[in-house]
């Protein structure tokens, strides 16, 4: 009679952290949310001061507050808030005059049609403003609509929202080693024995629709340009399943001397009692592995 309690709070307690798990994983498997997104007009180069207004009204009617209304300190640029993101700046906040319930439903329901919805708002804890942390891979899989409204400097979709005026510093950030990122897998690649180039071949970049994008450099290089470091291409980052391993040493094992090198026994941890033995410390390996690629559960590391 004393114990079954203490049973009944256990299996409460198991089941809430079941629950709680499913949900987790309910969480993290969420399925895109069909949008009909309307094609929205890239920012122009120049308008009148009205027709920009007009692309603010309703935006401002909730954003009361920025420290510079088109995110440029120079007057003379004449932008409204959808020229940019994208949006519908003919929603305005709903009149109220004390916070009720309702007025609560009406309001969220303003910013649902302003706003550009995401493919996933599950992940990106909506209504919550706050982006959640590791997003980049999250922006691959949305619509470049909403990656637009979240972001308009995104390379993107930076032509639509900065183009019409930062079109020659797009193409040249696009192709910037601060974007593609070519030191570090040209090197990674060539250092660990991936790509057999010890000119970079590889770089990260990305279509409007976040597919892998092939960079060309529009102007022909010479052997000048060769010695500055300026390359002719960049390819995307090649599947890893179709990359043959590069490690041709394998895996040299620690020691040698009591742990044998066998394979290990999945899901059957310490069945030799090997990890109550002890190596010497510092000893240097005996031999290569014996393994071959991908067998052992061990891969190359590169």
């Amino acid at each position: 009679m004393r114990t079954l309690p203490v049973r009944l709070v256990l299996i409460s307690i198991f089941l809430a952290l079941l629950i709680s798990g499913v949900m987790v994983i309910a969480s993290e498997d969420a399925k895109p949310v069909a949008h009909a997104y309307i094609a929205q007009a890239a920012a122009p180069k120049n308008q009148t001061l009205k027709l920009a207004q007009e692309k603010s009204t309703g935006c401002t009617s909730c954003h009361t507050s920025s420290d510079h209304s088109t995110m440029h300190s120079n007057p003379a640029v004449i932008l409204g808030c959808t020229d940019c993101h994208g949006g519908d700046a003919g929603i305005n906040k709903p009149d109220h005059s004390d916070y009720t319930a309702a007025h609560s439903g009406k309001y969220k329901l303003a910013m649902t049609k302003a706003h550009i919805p995401s493919r996933y708002p599950i992940k990106w804890k909506y209504p919550s403003s706050a982006n959640p942390p590791r997003t980049y891979t999250l922006l691959n899989r949305e619509a470049p609509e909403y990656v637009r409204f979240v972001n308009p400097g995104d390379l993107r979709v930076a032509r639509l929202a900065c183009g019409a005026c930062h079109l020659p510093i797009i193409h040249a950030s696009e192709r910037s080693l601060m974007s593609t990122s070519a030191m570090l897998w040209g090197g990674a690649a060539y250092n660990n024995g991936i790509l057999p180039f010890k000119r970079y071949i590889l770089g990260e970049a990305y279509t409007v629709d976040s597919q892998p994008a092939f960079m060309k450099n529009p102007v022909p290089v010479t052997p000048e340009m060769t010695a500055m470091g300026i390359l002719p291409s960049l390819a995307p980052l090649p599947a890893w399943e179709t990359v043959p391993p590069g490690d041709i040493f394998r895996v040299f094992e620690r020691g040698g001397r009591v742990i044998n090198t066998q394979f290990p026994e999945i899901a059957l941890p310490n069945n030799t009692g090997q990890l109550q033995k002890l190596d010497e410390p510092g000893r240097p390996d005996l031999k290569q592995s014996n393994r071959g690629p991908g067998t052992g559960s061990r891969i190359a590391v590169p």
